[in-house]
């Protein structure tokens, strides 16, 4: 009994050890090969600041708001409004990347825009000068009588559907007479002559839907001076404080940038409740040996005392 305790001790003593160190594996030095680029099948590369989840950590391969997922061989970005846009035309250099409402557009002669576009992390991703804003007013039971509408939205009569750029929008009171109104974006560029305005945008709003717009991101001040020494921007944990910028460079992680005198370790935090759990429940099966070793022992000793009287009478 005394060897399967050792046995059971020494279990439980590597078990703990596993458990303190096992979430704490970080690299020690950090390039670009511990969060590689990935495709998701199209030929499209994405790369930093974009990570892939379930197989990347955002907390050093990417920013908050850019985590991927591959639906097919289409890369996916999930927006603010927790709905999916594809995504294509990535631009490292330039710092821009296109997104496409393809998903939502399901008639590709009308197609209707559903909910406005909401950007993740807006002091990260912003839109671009190439695109513009466009605002639909669909079903309206009241209407300008000389604004041209949208024809191939005429299902539900007598009631119009409308679309002007931002900037073009005719007084009127849009919001008491239509039944959803939505702002979205696309590229200008799309339509032809490069006009956005009256007949040509309603009959090439669709076009322009199935386009999509660009956005451009940029890192805060912190992830600036990170990035611009060559390193990657991340967080790291801290118990009782939260997450906490970190530089991730090749020589190491830095507080702020490539050129700092010191290293910092960012070891996560154990798993301090897992850890308790474990030594417990050691605790326990340990005391259940040795009782039943010690409840054994007296046993022994009650038999042995019996024996002991009975030879005697």
């Amino acid at each position: 009994m005394a060897f399967e305790t050792l046995h059971l001790l020494l279990f439980f003593t590597t078990l703990l050890y596993t458990c303190i160190n096992f979430n704490s594996a970080k690299p020690s030095t950090f390039s670009s090969t511990n969060c590689p680029s990935f495709d998701c099948g199209n030929g499209l590369k994405m790369s930093y600041p974009f990570w892939l989840k379930n197989q990347q950590s955002q907390s050093y391969c990417g920013y908050q708001g850019f985590g991927l997922s591959c639906n097919g061989d289409t890369p996916i970005l999930t927006l603010s409004n927790h709905l999916d846009y594809n995504v294509k035309n990535f631009n490292k250099s330039e710092k821009t990347f296109t997104v496409t409402y393809v998903n939502y557009l399901h008639d590709p002669s009308c197609p209707v825009a559903p909910h406005d576009v909401v950007l993740n992390t807006p002091s990260l991703m912003n839109y671009t000068d190439d695109d513009k804003m466009l605002h639909f007013f669909y079903n309206c039971s009241l209407y300008p009588p000389s604004v041209q509408d949208i024809k191939c939205l005429r299902f539900n009569a007598p009631k119009h559907s409308y679309v002007f750029a931002d900037g073009a929008i005719p007084e009127f009171d849009w919001e008491r007479y239509c039944e959803s109104i939505v702002k979205v974006a696309v590229i200008e560029s799309t339509n032809s002559s490069g006009d956005v305005l009256g007949d040509l945008l309603v009959k090439g709003f669709g076009r322009a839907l199935f386009e999509g717009f660009k956005v451009t991101w940029k890192p805060d001040l912190a992830c600036q001076s990170c990035e611009a020494t060559g390193g990657f921007c991340g967080l790291r944990t801290i118990k009782g404080i939260g997450q906490k910028f970190i530089c991730f460079c090749s020589d190491g992680q830095q507080p702020f940038h490539c050129h700092d005198s010191g290293t910092v370790s960012i070891s996560n935090e154990p798993n301090y409740v897992t850890i308790g759990a474990l030594i417990f429940g050691g605790l326990i099966i340990v005391s259940t040996i040795l009782y039943q070793i010690q409840k054994k022992n007296i046993g022994m000793k009650i038999q042995g005392f019996r024996q002991i009287v009975s030879s005697e009478k």
